[in-house]
């Protein structure tokens, strides 16, 4: 099944936003004039892109002027992946930093960083840019984002662009399709011979030609002549995609920016509604009760009060219960994200979740009203939290308190309950769901059981070789997970060998006997073995059976090799040592060799080899014992 997802642009003005857009997709997103006769973005623009994968993403490319942020903010309410735009030759500006902030209170899912005009800098500038970036985006959606420098202009990075974003969205939940159907409207406009057109990014659902829909907050009832997805006609969309509704039953003038096409009976508008507000630690100034406030939600923007529950006022980086009355009505649901800026819209105060949004007027600190959400919010913070650790990821509670916009403590305190549920699993160094957690075990388990019967003589397998046979998506997660197993016991290590806990090495009784007469062998010649490469021919061993008792004798420890032609079985080496230590000591390699009765080309490996394990102690041409 293809997979549809919104990818959105974010960066100052001029770092290029519009060029790389133009240069993946071949789509110019100015529209207006004015945009083209100034070479800057005022309004939101539009374009799709096929990715690896069988991946297609609708793309949003908003301005980067400040003067048209309110453009910019109807526009990344739907995004699945943030698209960081950087100019390699100014690094992070104001915008930058505006735009990564109200991504990151919006709560977007992924992001990816793409450094602009790489062919204009030394790779050595490029790589303090690639420094301060990291230091800058370290614990937001893009701290461990992959990093891009490319150039619009010469084509370089394009390609391994488009590569990591089919990777990354490739890997991510398509949004749900079965949902009710929720389209914010990002523009209107009138076709010749169609009438009125709407378009915006789907956020949940399906919608079908000739289906009937309802406009809020009005409820007005629609229906859908037709659909056009990037810019082929269709009879259906679905959540994931851009797409453009010719509507019959309205005119394009009953329409504007900030209403919402949905599903028929099922919404209400509200002009109040309760949330869990998240102050920006940018914020210059406090919020205080009663403060007049922009409120962003979807493509709209209404003015309204903010109301603190809980105290006079919010400080930078504090959160609150607050309820906001809205001067128009607002149609959401619980979860929803909300952005707010000052009256004045000079800067950002903070996002917010809606835990209420058909909310009653409430008495300050009132402590049953308060109750009431506190409950709600516990609810709503595990299903929150069990979708950040979506799939095959772990975080920590840090990690996951900047996209939820919530304090560390309060997310711990989630995580404790998770796991007291049985839904979260702490794996040592971070949480990842149980889910998850048992998927990978179970793969694990049923790869080493697997192996083990196949090659029952072997004594287990090495870490790095059942994380490549294992092959997850995730390599370091199924490492954690991996780790995790041995921890509790339902995984062994030998030596430095995985196997499941009950497994012993075996062998059928046709090895048995060959590995008699290969130890007899080797018992035989002590200290003066055969080439060990020679063992195999001069046992009349086929290469299956050496290869068989060759692993048997070192991964059990019976044999040790000391150079890559030398083996000794354990007992000739523990009888080495008694040989040794009936010597004065220190003795000399020569003494070594005489009571050894063998030459300097065994001795030396095999003191070497007592050296390495503690058993001797070189001290210039003469050795001393250890005990």
């Amino acid at each position: 099944m293809r997979k549809h997802f919104i990818v959105g642009t974010a960066g100052h003005v001029d770092h290029g936003k519009s060029s790389l857009i133009r240069a993946l997709t071949g789509i110019e997103t100015d529209r207006l004039p004015e945009e083209k006769a100034r070479g800057l973005s005022i309004e939101l623009g539009f374009a799709h892109l096929a990715l690896p994968g069988d991946v297609v993403a609708g793309i949003v490319d908003v301005p980067g002027h400040e003067r048209f942020l309110k453009n910019m903010l109807a526009g990344v309410g739907g995004y699945d992946l943030g698209l960081l735009v950087v100019d390699a030759q100014e690094g992070v500006m104001p915008q930058t930093r505006e735009h990564v902030e109200i991504l990151e209170l919006l709560r977007t899912p992924q992001g990816m960083v793409a450094i602009t005009k790489a062919d204009l800098v030394e790779a050595e500038f490029l790589e303090l840019v690639r420094e301060e970036l990291r230091d800058f985006l370290k614990g937001t959606l893009w701290g461990e984002a992959p990093m891009l420098p490319v150039s619009s202009k010469t084509g370089q990075g394009l390609d391994e662009l488009r590569q990591q974003l089919g990777r990354l969205l490739g890997k991510s939940a398509v949004r749900d399709r079965k949902a009710r159907f929720r389209l914010p409207i990002d523009r209107v406009f009138v076709k010749p011979g169609f009438g009125t057109v709407v378009t915006g990014s789907l956020w949940s659902g399906s919608l079908g030609k000739g289906t009937h829909m309802q406009l809020w907050p009005s409820g007005r009832e629609v229906r859908v002549r037709g659909l056009h997805v990037h810019g082929q006609e269709v009879e259906e969309a679905v959540a994931g995609q851009r797409v453009a509704v010719n509507l019959s039953g309205v005119d394009s003038d009953e329409i504007k920016r900030g209403m919402l096409l949905a599903s028929p009976d099922w919404l209400n508008p509200t002009r109040r509604c309760d949330v869990r507000l998240q102050i920006s630690p940018r914020a210059p100034r406090a919020l205080k009760h009663r403060s007049r406030v922009r409120v962003y939600h979807g493509t709209s923007e209404v003015f309204g009060r903010a109301l603190l529950l809980e105290g006079e006022e919010l400080t930078s980086s504090q959160s609150g219960l607050v309820q906001f009355a809205l001067d128009e009505a607002l149609v959401m649901l619980p979860g929803d994200r909300l952005i707010l800026r000052d009256f004045t819209s000079s800067y950002t105060i903070g996002g917010a979740e809606v835990l209420e949004p058909l909310a009653q007027a409430h008495r300050r600190h009132d402590e049953e009203a308060l109750l009431q959400l506190q409950k709600k919010e516990a609810g709503g913070l595990h299903q929150r939290l069990l979708a950040e650790l979506q799939g095959s990821v772990s975080r920590t509670a840090l990690q996951l308190a900047g996209p939820l916009q919530l304090p560390v403590a309060e997310v711990e305190q989630g995580l404790v309950q998770l796991q007291e549920l049985d839904q979260a699993v702490w794996l040592g160094k971070a949480w990842a769901q149980t889910a998850s957690l048992d998927e990978v075990r179970e793969a694990l388990l049923g790869l080493l059981a697997g192996l083990q019967q196949k090659s029952p003589w072997k004594s287990g397998w090495r870490k790095e070789e059942l994380l490549k046979q294992l092959a997850h998506p995730q390599p370091r997660f199924a490492e954690e997970c991996l780790n995790f197993l041995l921890e509790h016991g339902q995984v062994q290590l030998n030596g430095r060998l995985l196997s499941l806990p009950e497994h012993r090495p075996q062998l059928t009784r046709a090895q048995q006997q060959a590995l008699e007469g290969l130890e007899q062998r080797l018992l035989q010649d002590a200290f003066t073995p055969p080439n060990w490469s020679d063992l195999a021919a001069l046992q009349n061993l086929d290469p299956a059976m050496w290869k068989v008792l060759e692993t048997f004798l070192l991964e059990t420890g019976r044999a040790e090799k000391l150079a890559p032609d030398l083996g000794l079985l354990r007992p000739t080496l523990e009888q080495g040592k008694r040989k040794l230590a009936e010597l004065p000591s220190p003795f000399t390699a020569s003494q070594a060799r005489d009571a050894l009765k063998t030459s300097r080309k065994f001795v030396i490996p095999l003191l070497e080899y007592f050296d390495q394990v503690g058993f001797t102690q070189r001290q210039g041409e003469v050795r001393q014992l250890r005990f």
